[in-house]
């Protein structure tokens, strides 16, 4: 499979038992398997806390939503906590029309998101 030159997904560790997941590019049919394979790969290693960094991400479908979704049950089954940072723009306002802005604890920032506690308040 040839993935688009502007796609790029990466797990990268932070402090402690926190993940963070960057992604770039396009997430869509082509793209949403390796992000899919890289989230849950965050959550499966046993991170208490997974962040989901889409700030440079400039288009997602349904595919990659779904890949969100799946993320989420998988970490809540095991415990941990996913954190969305999405800025404002149009792959915030795809997360809003789905309604998976109530779903998710969204942040504008990866450092607000880093910063969040358990509850999803500042620290």
């Amino acid at each position: 499979m040839v993935e688009p030159a502007n796609f790029h997904v990466e797990l990268l560790r932070s402090a402690g038992d926190v993940a963070v997941v960057e992604a770039s590019g396009e997430l869509d049919i082509l793209t949403s398997p390796d992000f899919r394979d890289c989230l849950l790969g965050a959550i499966e290693e046993g991170a208490a806390r997974v962040v989901v960094d889409l700030s440079g991400v400039a288009f997602i479908d349904s595919s990659a939503l779904g890949a969100l979704v799946g993320g989420a049950r998988r970490s809540a089954e095991l415990g941990s906590e996913l954190m969305i940072v999405c800025p404002a723009g149009s792959v915030a306002r795809v997360i809003e029309i789905t309604g998976l802005n109530r779903a998710f604890a969204i942040y504008a920032t990866r450092e607000e998101a880093l910063g969040a506690g358990a509850d999803g308040t500042a620290q």
